[in-house]
């Protein structure tokens, strides 16, 4: 690694190394829920399209987007900072309508007010994430 880099990767804060971190276990929770998914209720997951139309944005477009970027900051790339919000708003997208859309199909057996709830954390840990990437 080169001296710059080196001194470039330290001055990553703290908050920022820690939003990175939570995006990748987030990605990787949520690639195991398609794998459990695909293994457990192919039938049901192709005979709906919305679903179908999930699990290939998700694998396309959101896990990419989040892996790439997170690596990118996580290596000073200068290209991650403008593309790690993008990925955080697929995310929250991806998430908002996930969460909504399997608690009313009653997938879980989940009252509906938790799905409120684990989407405000969710939110809170993007306003978290976002200002630490500002704050670099």
């Amino acid at each position: 690694m080169r001296p710059n880099a080196l001194r470039e990767r330290s001055r990553m804060s703290k908050q920022l190394n820690n939003s990175i971190n939570i995006l990748f276990i987030v990605l990787i929770l949520l690639a195991l829920g398609w794998v459990w998914g695909v293994v457990s209720n192919w039938d049901e997951i192709v005979s709906r399209p919305v679903r179908l139309a999930y699990i290939i944005c998700d694998f396309l477009m959101v896990m990419p987007l989040g892996f790439i970027s997170g690596w990118g900051l996580k290596n000073s790339k200068p290209w991650a900072k403008s593309l790690f919000p993008l990925a955080l708003g697929a995310l929250l997208f991806d998430i908002a309508h996930g969460i909504f859309y399997l608690i009313w199909d009653n997938y879980f057996g989940v009252p509906i007010f938790l799905a409120f709830v684990l989407l405000i954390v969710f939110i809170g840990y993007v306003v978290y994430a976002m200002r630490a990437l500002n704050s670099t």
